[in-house]
């Protein structure tokens, strides 16, 4: 009796977990402007995709075969989508099979946080870590200066001009305090340089059409609308935890952080829109990155990266990787995705750069020619 009243409730439990599931797999799919419970739902995708994979382990362990491929079917048939969440890959290719290849390309996006200025040396910190990384292209968010203190614009282009003949920088705000915006750093020709229109007071995009060898290929550098999750908000998501709150509290809490999450899906769908129609506009190989603040599998990355290939997915280490690391906040939300006329040969998260909020990534790709 017992037995069976455990089995139900966990064919309940299963039932359960597979529809958060599919519900976030649906948020790709589906505009936050039409249906928002996806959005919550794909945040959550590797809770959701680790509780599978234990229910396949449980149920097999109780010998109940037919409820375990029931969900590895499941689990196969979406294996193009959750991949991207949870990195299954082969072995990397050697690196003297990289250098040996005269069409490989090194790329690194990195958002900055304007260098995190305001602290001693962190700049020079950030400079010695793109002297080791030498990549070929260099595409930076947040990247700016304070004039009160920390590098001076001079001092950073100066550096960054040493190694890269060829640049590409778009300053979105400028004020008393300093500017910040986006930067393409090149050691080959950019031959156009343009901002992609979309309305947005902080955020922007921009392409630079780049001649490597004898080819050209456009590469879009992304900073997409924040969810703007302040200090105040993560102070409230700490009551979630706290025993001491009630539950009005808690639910305030929970309510002002959706909110944001929402408002910033929301805010990035024009933007995505934009990015992808400078996509389609153009005949040359696309590689698109930068901090898209969302998840693999949104509806702002799923719009972005329509025929294109996430370069960690193929390229990364096994297991799930996140690039923003600011709290308990553990998210990858800023990205490569490369034309599928590139094989990505490697990606990699930095967690050894701990000056920004996120992690850098580099990617080795080489065209499939």
């Amino acid at each position: 009796m017992l037995r069976s009243f455990v089995k139900y409730i966990m064919v309940a439990v299963t039932g359960i977990i597979v529809f958060c599931y599919f519900l976030g797999l649906l948020a790709g799919w589906v505009s936050p402007e039409k249906m928002v419970l996806p959005t919550y739902f794909v945040m959550a995708m590797p809770l959701w995709i680790l509780l599978i994979f234990t229910l396949i382990v449980f149920w097999l362990c109780c010998k109940k075969w037919i409820y375990a491929l029931i969900i590895i079917t499941i689990m196969a048939l979406t294996f193009g989508q959750w991949r991207s969440v949870i990195t299954i890959n082969k072995p990397f290719r050697s690196q003297q099979s990289i250098v040996d290849n005269q069409q490989s390309i090194k790329i690194l996006t990195f958002n900055t946080h304007i260098f995190n200025n305001h602290k001693d040396n962190s700049f020079e910190k950030v400079a010695e870590f793109i002297k080791e990384c030498d990549a070929d292209i260099v595409c930076l968010q947040e990247f700016g200066h304070y004039h009160r203190y920390g590098a001076s614009k001079q001092e950073i282009l100066k550096f960054f001009d040493s190694i890269y003949p060829y640049r590409h920088l778009w300053f979105k705000n400028q004020n008393k305090w300093g500017e910040n915006g986006l930067a393409t750093f090149s050691r080959y020709p950019i031959i156009k340089k343009k901002k992609i229109e979309y309305q947005s007071a902080d955020n922007i995009s921009i392409y630079s059409d780049i001649i490597i060898a004898n080819d050209t290929i456009r590469l879009i550098n992304n900073h997409l609308e924040s969810n703007k999750l302040n200090k105040e908000d993560r102070q409230f998501a700490s009551k979630l935890v706290d025993e001491d709150n009630n539950r009005q509290e808690i639910l305030d809490a929970g309510m002002k952080i959706g909110s944001r999450l929402i408002t910033g899906a929301k805010n990035r769908i024009q933007q995505a829109e934009s990015v992808r129609q400078t996509i389609d506009e153009t005949n040359y190989p696309t590689i698109t990155l930068g901090d898209f603040n969302d998840v693999p599998l949104s509806y702002t990355y799923k719009t972005i990266g329509k025929n294109l290939q996430d370069a960690y997915a193929l390229g990364g280490n096994w297991g799930y990787h996140w690039t923003y690391n600011k709290s308990a906040m553990l998210f990858a939300i800023d990205h490569i995705l490369v034309d599928k006329n590139f094989e990505v040969v490697e990606c990699k998260v930095h967690k050894e750069i701990k000056i920004s909020d996120h992690y850098p990534i580099s990617c080795i790709i080489r065209t499939n020619k």
